[in-house]
């Protein structure tokens, strides 16, 4: 199948279908602009109902928003079936059938770790590029200048123009089908620009607030996963049982992570220090390569151990963004 019959699949089957997913996504990093990630970070292991959601956002009042936290809690994740095998109160227990990406009751949470997933491999994506560059940037002389800046500054500028790239991939019009279109009810909800706003307005930032909005967009993914998790059941699905258990969700947040590596690689380059520059990288693949492990995981679990990803691959389609 070419690659515009992969995407309009995977537009029709579940970008489409998920959106909720990007609209609590953009919702959540809304949030975090005002809040700390700590207010939300346990609210998923109660397992909240749509109303208490509500008043935490503090979104009372507002229709469309509202609407978005209702569909996401009620309907979406409402549908979830615990994973773990005992009695609940209810007398509801799971059943695994045959667990795929295209699973409708779980096919919010794959995409969900997609998401997750992807911003990880865009970060990873350009980090392989310079190292293959010998610890170089591709940018224009005059730019080289400018120290810590410059590699900042290319980091967030290629962060940011392939999410909002793949966001325009996952909320296309023009690709859906005549049919799902017909579906589409506009009416009194967060349209695609809104969405794509929400998400990618912060284009221009200070290099300590590009670092900050990255980790916003992470912990937005991880906190929409986590509720959806927690509906069934699995509260630490990112926990993986090597030697010691590795909890990649710590990581993946961690300030010894993103906030202090990245800058840090950012100071060596600007100096010169190769030694330095090269123990920080080696630091920052570690980490790296145990949260993709960790999510990985995540995906494992939800599918019943059906869906097996290598470290870089994705669940759905990514189009082009990784070759430019």
């Amino acid at each position: 199948m070419p690659e515009s019959g992969t995407i309009l699949y995977d537009l029709n089957k579940v970008f489409i279908p998920c959106r909720t997913v990007l609209e609590m996504e953009a919702l959540t990093s809304l949030f975090l602009e005002f809040y700390n990630y700590d207010k939300i970070k346990e609210i998923p292991q109660s397992q909240p109902t749509s109303q208490k959601l509500i008043e935490k956002f503090h979104v009372l009042d507002c229709r469309p928003l509202e609407h978005i936290i209702k569909y996401f809690i009620d309907v979406i994740v409402g549908k979830m079936k615990p994973i773990v095998m005992y009695e609940r109160d209810h007398h509801d227990r799971f059943r695994m059938g045959n667990v795929e990406a295209y699973t409708k009751t779980r096919l919010c949470l794959f995409f969900a770790l997609h998401r997750l997933k992807l911003k990880f491999l865009v970060i990873k994506n350009f980090m392989g590029k310079f190292k293959d560059r010998y610890y170089k940037l591709d940018i224009l002389k005059d730019q080289g200048n400018l120290g810590a800046h410059s590699f900042l500054s290319a980091f967030y500028e290629d962060y940011y123009k392939k999410n909002e790239m793949n966001l325009k991939l996952m909320l296309s019009s023009k690709r859906m089908s005549e049919r799902v279109s017909k579906l589409m009810d506009t009416s009194d909800t967060i349209t695609n620009e809104d969405i794509i706003n929400a998400i990618t307005f912060k284009k221009f930032l200070d290099d300590k607030n590009r670092i900050k909005f990255i980790m916003k967009e992470i912990k937005a993914s991880l906190f929409v996963c986590r509720v959806m998790f927690a509906q069934m059941d699995v509260y630490n699905p990112f926990t993986l049982a090597k030697e010691t258990n590795i909890d990649a969700e710590e990581m993946m947040i961690s300030q010894d992570f993103i906030p202090e590596l990245i800058p840090a690689i950012s100071q060596c380059y600007a100096e010169n220090h190769m030694p330095q520059l090269e123990d920080c990288f080696t630091a920052y693949e570690f980490m790296m390569n145990r949260v993709l492990e960790g999510i990985n995981f995540a995906v494992e679990i939800a599918s019943g151990g059906q869906i097996i990803l290598d470290l870089d691959s994705t669940i759905y389609n990514t189009g082009n963004i990784f070759e430019l």
